[in-house]
């Protein structure tokens, strides 16, 4: 039986977009894929010179690059260069829309997407507040439509075998959650118009970098098979304002699932977070420590009690464990899989990454933001327009 072949339109041309649709170009089989594939139908941009130059710059992969395979196999062929994003969401040649925009623009266009009918993979932060996913949500449902946020690490290879770890229940019952993702990025030698810095596109560390600590508290605390608190409070938050722009140079907040364990998130823009354990679920018999990055971690390792708090029957002897990517992908393709599975069988969201999860996550923010200093207290939205 031949693969399902989702038709993707892609909206906006920056880094991120172009790692997405590289790995929309790999060869499902070099993940051990069969039953579904991909094929890039159309490029919006603001001008179709600025289209073509993308779809030239895919073009031109090395034998050695992992979408050199797409390409070679014709997926780019009959992409269609189009200078605008209306053109996209309306080309009946395009299934699901991939939105790659700044963050302040992601709501307008999964919106836009959406009324013209398409699917809808919108890079996280999934919106500015949750009046705007709420929005997007019930066009969703309305109009029987795949939505999704991106968070790729959810469909990584070591995400599942964290899952087995936590359900065979060798590690216990946690007890307490630390999660990181920092980058020292040089605040004041850069632009302080560019993305990062300027609070009129959600710049700062938190709505940036904070869906990979919360991804991470998901997966092991909220997902654990001992967890029965569905609604997790934000028990206080802080955050540094950068005074040369107005953003948050760093962010911690400390959230509390009852009956299980409390966990510290952060963010920083100014200081690397940790080479080994940039993400620690300590439990009752064991510790769990992930590698830096986060946002891309193939490696943990399991540790026992200290020798002051010896347990006979928890683990005795630490452990590496390696669960790579596969050779070619940069891992968005494990999610862009997903996609086409569930839009193939029907489904609106994914049952790994639910929308209830992405209001969650998004309602931390939303009170972070409010709690806190930043000029991204001034910023609105545009749910209703």
């Amino acid at each position: 039986m031949a693969p399902y072949t989702l038709r993707w339109g892609i909206i906006s041309t920056g880094w991120i977009c172009t790692q997405f649709t590289q790995d929309l170009l790999v060869d499902p089989k070099s993940r051990s894929v069969s039953d579904v594939s991909h094929k890039v139908a159309a490029v919006g941009s603001r001008s179709v010179e600025s289209a073509q130059i993308f779809i030239n710059k895919l073009k031109s992969a090395k034998d050695d690059d992992g979408w050199s395979w797409g390409v070679n196999n014709g997926l780019l062929d009959d992409t269609k260069p189009l200078g605008t994003y209306d053109e996209v969401y309306n080309d009946s040649d395009v299934d699901a829309i991939y939105v790659g925009t700044p963050n302040t623009m992601h709501h307008q266009c999964a919106k836009a997407a959406l009324l013209a009918g398409k699917h809808v993979l919108c890079e996280k932060p999934f919106c500015l507040n949750s009046a705007e996913l709420e929005e997007l949500i019930s066009i969703a449902r309305s109009k029987n439509l795949f939505l999704m946020e991106v968070v790729w690490v959810r469909f990584h290879p070591i995400a599942y075998a964290l899952e087995e770890v936590l359900r065979a229940g060798q590690l216990g019952k946690p007890q307490r959650f630390f999660g990181d993702l920092s980058f020292d990025n040089k605040m004041d030698t850069q632009d302080p118009s560019s993305r990062l810095l300027n609070p009129s596109l959600g710049g700062g560390s938190l709505l940036d970098l904070g869906p990979y600590p919360a991804l991470w508290a998901m997966l092991l605390l909220h997902r654990h098979p001992l967890n029965q608190d569905k609604n997790p409070k934000l028990l206080f938050s802080h955050q540094t304002v950068y005074e040369r722009t107005g953003v948050d140079l760093n962010t911690r907040w400390c959230l509390e699932w009852k009956g299980l364990c409390q966990g510290l998130l952060s963010t920083d823009l100014a200081s690397f977070g940790l080479k080994t354990g940039s993400i620690v679920l300590q439990c009752e018999h064991g510790d769990l420590l992930i590698d830096y990055p986060p946002y891309r971690a193939e490696s943990f390792e399991i540790h026992p009690k200290p020798d002051l708090a010896s347990d006979k029957e928890g683990v005795q002897k630490a452990s590496r464990h390696h669960h790579p990517i596969a050779p070619g992908n940069y891992g968005m393709s494990y999610e862009a899989d997903e996609v086409a599975r569930c839009i193939r069988d029907g489904r609106q969201q994914s049952d790994r990454m639910p929308w209830e999860e992405s209001l969650l996550v998004q309602g931390w923010f939303d009170q972070i933001i409010r709690d806190g200093n930043t000029k991204l207290k001034d910023l609105r939205g545009t749910e209703g327009q």
